[in-house]
């Protein structure tokens, strides 16, 4: 029972943010994920990695603007 539980805990751990509860959308977005803090992960289309952005968080939705201008959400599901 204890080894169930354990496993159970580590197993919450590791839901991705947009597991969680939240989901990230831009034009050309390959990933995003957000845990309803200060920054969102975001990959976009033609880039070869991705990076953590600034959001201004409003309730149930977190905007903000990557370096070349693109604009994403996300939004608590």
């Amino acid at each position: 029972m204890r080894i169930g539980l354990a496993l159970a805990l580590l197993a919450i751990g590791c839901i991705p943010a947009s597991a969680a509860g939240w989901t990230c959308s831009a034009p050309g977005l390959i990933s995003g994920s957000y845990d309803g803090g200060d920054s969102a992960y975001i990959r976009l289309t033609g880039f070869p990695n991705g990076n953590n952005y600034p959001v201004a968080k409003k309730g149930s939705r977190a905007t903000g603007t990557t370096k070349n201008g693109t604009r994403f959400v996300c939004t608590q599901r």
